[in-house]
């Protein structure tokens, strides 16, 4: 997968990790949900099987924090009086907020374009130009 436990050392520390992952099942369900909903924001101009299929230090270290703090932020809820709710909402809405700044092309990550089959990047933008033929009207 794109992610691993390593990944997650960098916003908890051990024992909080293994409270939340307590079982592996929940934390590969929330980590694919998070990967879904990353790629929702991109998929329309970045190739996601490109992107998600990267491993080690090929991975994009903002992308993998966004995938970190999103799952986390889904696993959180099924601790008791959801114990660090506050903490993690933050880091969420921040990971969301710069999904949303590359939607809206404020931010630009070092992620590969998407090309479609005839080697055009932007093959999803359904904006098109062009103008007809001129007519003359003899008859």
């Amino acid at each position: 997968m794109f992610l691993t436990l390593d990944d997650y050392s960098s916003v908890c520390d051990e024992y909080e990790l293994k409270q939340i992952t307590q079982n592996s099942a929940i934390r590969l369900t929330a980590e694919a949900a998070a990967l879904e909903q990353i790629g929702s924001y991109l998929r329309h101009r970045y190739d996601m099987d490109r992107v998600l299929g990267a491993e080690g230090g090929c991975r994009n270290a903002m992308l993998v924090q966004c995938a970190v703090n999103i799952s986390l932020w889904l696993m959180i809820h099924r601790l008791p009086q959801n114990m660090g709710h506050e903490r993690r909402e933050c880091l969420y809405n921040d990971s969301i907020k710069w999904l949303r700044d590359i939607q809206a092309g404020k931010a630009s990550p070092d992620l590969p374009l998407y090309q479609s089959q005839d080697g055009d990047n932007d093959a999803r933008n359904p904006v098109r130009f062009g103008s007809m033929k001129p007519n003359r009207y003899d008859y």
